[in-house]
């Protein structure tokens, strides 16, 4: 199936939009709470776009003393090529109550598109 038909055929069983790629980090800075002491990971949208959303199932391990690595469990971001290996996985993991997977920021020609099951 050529790129085009498979792309026709994700927007007919899901919802497809542009995605907001914000600045997305590999790695991020937590900050301390100076009245409390404790640490505060600040998420604001222009950074984070469409891959961080309030309630997603996030893994951090930590990277060095004062740095983080974020890794979203319920959003994957993919090139078309990836995206297509994956495609029945990715499916299977969209429409499960079990798996975190709620999304995913597919990269074709060039642009971003939010892959989101029909609620």
């Amino acid at each position: 199936m050529k790129s085009d038909a498979l792309f026709s055929q994700l927007k007919s069983k899901f919802i497809v939009t542009n995605a907001d790629m914000g600045n997305l980090p590999h790695r991020t800075r937590l900050e301390e709470n100076k009245q409390t002491g404790e640490s505060i990971l600040s998420m604001p949208k222009k950074v984070y776009g469409d891959y961080a959303e309030v309630g997603d199932v996030i893994s951090f391990n930590k990277a060095s003393k004062c740095r983080i690595k974020l890794i979203n469990l319920s959003c994957k971001v993919k090139k078309w090529a990836s995206f297509v290996r994956e495609y029945n996985s990715i499916c299977r993991q969209m429409k499960s109550s079990k798996h975190p997977l709620n999304r995913v920021i597919v990269e074709f020609q060039g642009m971003h598109y939010l892959v989101k099951a029909h609620p």
